[in-house]
């Protein structure tokens, strides 16, 4: 849906939490809820419940009312995670693991384990989603247009506010949805990378090629390019005095245009890591201290006479702790002469370390998990240090 299909690094295991909700599983996949749907799912219900049923339906109750918005606005969810479902079952049929559906603000995003190899797969993985949308855009309407009677057409077009006010709150609902799922998939189809339609375009471009990262640089200026419209439309629509929907899509195209750029980004990223393992990233001159120093000596001739954030506690060249500011801060000044590194060193070497031969995709993406350096160790020697920045050089070195 909006916002494309994500694609994890190959080797996690513990999606960030922190973005969301699980709120159940389907097909094996984890489906969460960002905290940032509450905000569209109540602007749903409120519009509904205050402007459009009202509209439809001048003599409903307001109990009648607020109960089909809620249910139209479950059922919007609902068709999101249809989307994503499809997505994720298709990636599936061409060997892409995904774990994990995330619906947000402005729709969801299928969090697949890898890219497409081949343009046919990524064709198939874009296009099944906004598919999936129109047919239920269709189902929906023409179950509402039926159980609305044979002259509901007719009526519609005579006497639009007699042909809605006779609808059932069944029919009302379906056929609030039917054109909703059909202007989300027509929205999806439009070729601006990271919507379903860029990716479609993108494996066109593709098997065109024969160069995915062309394709993907193709497809994400399209992208911005439809970004940067809506947010001029936006803007036109706020003078012109309609401020909230002018506001909605500055919005949206702020959000797209920065996605097509950070997709393009995430591509360059994964090419120029091809191969790569921490070793070839990590830092190897650093400096190591003993147990026994006292606290006060590593501070005064070793924390504030290096940039280095980790410090490996070595005995007899093996990795027996890790120290940071962290742990000596909380050590009362009159304890440093006494105490050593040893007695407050971090002892969960597991959580600060890696192998060296660890995929530099993998090493990215728990570098963006960890505020600290992380030890690259090899059977308990420290081989070097790796740190967020020490990446980034890397990559800007290495950049084409």
């Amino acid at each position: 849906a909006m916002g494309g299909d994500q694609t994890l690094e190959p080797g996690r295991q513990n999606p960030d939490t922190s973005r969301g909700w699980r709120v159940g599983s389907l097909f094996g996949i984890d489906i969460y809820l960002d905290t940032s749907l509450i905000i569209i799912f109540a602007l749903v219900v409120y519009i509904l419940g205050t402007s459009v049923f009202p509209d439809w339906h001048p003599d409903w109750e307001a109990s009648t009312r607020w109960l089909v918005a809620l249910a139209a606005g479950v059922s919007f969810f609902a068709s999101l995670l249809a989307h994503e479902l499809a997505h994720s079952l298709m990636s599936r049929r061409f060997g892409i693991e995904v774990r994990r559906i995330t619906l947000f603000l402005f729709g969801g995003m299928a969090e697949m384990e890898d890219e497409p190899r081949e343009p046919r797969a990524e064709f198939m993985v874009a296009i099944v989603g906004p598919a999936t949308s129109l047919a239920l855009g269709l189902l929906f309407s023409l179950i509402g247009t039926s159980m609305a009677g044979a002259g509901f057409a007719e009526l519609l077009q005579e006497d639009r506010k007699a042909a809605l006010a006779g609808l059932s709150p069944l029919a009302t609902l379906l056929l609030w949805l039917g054109p909703v799922n059909t202007v989300l998939g027509i929205f999806n189809l439009v070729p601006g990378f990271p919507l379903d339609g860029g990716r479609v375009f993108r494996a066109f471009m593709w098997w065109l090629t024969g160069d995915l990262q062309r394709a993907t640089r193709l497809a994400s200026n399209a992208g911005r390019l439809f970004g940067w419209s809506l947010i001029i439309l936006g803007v036109m629509q706020a003078v012109a005095g309609m401020l909230l929907q002018g506001l909605w899509l500055v919005l949206i195209g702020w959000f797209l245009s920065n996605a097509a750029s950070a997709s393009y980004r995430m591509l360059v990223v994964r090419d120029l890591l091809d191969g790569l393992s921490a070793r070839d990233l990590m830092r190897s001159k650093f400096g190591s201290i003993p147990a026994q120093m006292r606290v006060e000596d590593f501070i005064e001739n070793h924390l504030m006479q290096s940039p280095q954030l980790l410090w490996p506690v070595l005995e007899e060249d093996q990795l027996i702790g890790l120290v940071t500011l962290e742990e000596v801060r909380k050590v009362a000044p009159g304890d440093r002469e006494v105490a050593t590194v040893g007695q407050v060193m971090r002892s969960d070497l597991r959580a600060l370390t890696m192998a060296p031969e660890t995929d530099a995709r993998r090493v990215i993406e728990l570098l963006s998990t960890h505020a600290l350096p992380l030890a690259v160790v090899e059977r308990g020697r420290v081989l070097g240090l790796l740190s967020a920045a020490d990446a980034a050089k890397w990559l800007v070195l290495h950049q084409r």
